[in-house]
């Protein structure tokens, strides 16, 4: 019995060798422009909790799909999950964050906002280029200000020059925590009912296929942890102060 156990393990230590001397680099890939972004900045961790070397290049997501599809990229961050890329995505249960876009506004003046009309003729502080909600991103009825980070949403806000901005919640609150703004600052009585779900996905064709149990209990401690939300909090903390 104890050499049949001590062959298993030598068996299951052969095929993760294996792998792990496959897989040399993991090759991935980011928007242009963020190279040193935040999904850099996750795939960075994950290299690390692999004991791996990884190799980022910039490209867009159109193209970053197609390279998941042939093999020629290991892993990709950030994905929305849906049927139809079932088949070139192997995506990695569970997803690492999910994130809601909320409104934000003064306390007193939560309630002037109740229903999706309530903003139009106010104010909304927005960050440039985010897309958000439908009808929000194309309701040409709706007064927006492009602002380019949540600090200037809250300053704003807090000056009176917007009536409300919107945000990710889990990047305003523990921000408005931190500025100890919880008191005057908090979400209207609307708020716009979505998640927002985020996978890691490998390509079926990648020597990490071989490695995707680990991958799935990575991203379980890492939730438990809460090193994505660490990751998260400090890659924008380093944006608000420069």
């Amino acid at each position: 019995m104890a050499k049949i156990s001590f062959y298993i393990l030598l068996c299951f230590y052969s095929v993760f060798s294996s792998a792990v001397e496959d897989l040399k680099i993991i090759k991935s890939a980011v928007a242009e422009g963020y190279i040193d972004g935040l999904h850099s900045k996750y795939l960075r961790y994950i290299a690390k909790q692999l004991a791996l070397d990884i190799s980022i290049d910039v490209m867009p997501f159109a193209r970053r799909v197609k390279a998941i599809k042939n093999g020629s990229l290991d892993i990709i961050v950030g994905v929305q999950r849906t049927n139809t890329r079932e088949d070139e995505f192997v995506y990695i249960k569970p997803y690492y964050e999910s994130l809601s876009y909320r409104l934000f506004s003064l306390t007193k003046n939560r309630n002037k906002v109740n229903k999706y009309e309530d903003l139009r003729g106010k104010l909304i502080g927005i960050n440039r280029h985010a897309k958000y909600f439908s009808p929000f991103d194309s309701d040409d009825s709706i007064e927006k200000v492009a602002t380019s980070s949540l600090k200037q949403n809250i300053d704003l806000l807090l000056y009176g020059r917007t009536d409300v901005f919107i945000h990710y919640e889990e990047s305003t609150l523990p921000k408005l925590n931190d500025l100890n703004l919880t008191e005057q600052i908090g979400k209207t009585g609307y708020q716009p009912q979505h998640i927002i779900k985020h996978y890691i996905a490998i390509s079926n064709k990648s020597p990490l296929m071989n490695m995707k149990n680990q991958l799935q209990q990575l991203v379980k401690k890492g939730i438990k942890n809460g090193d994505f939300l660490e990751i998260r909090k400090n890659h924008y903390a380093i944006l608000e102060n420069r």
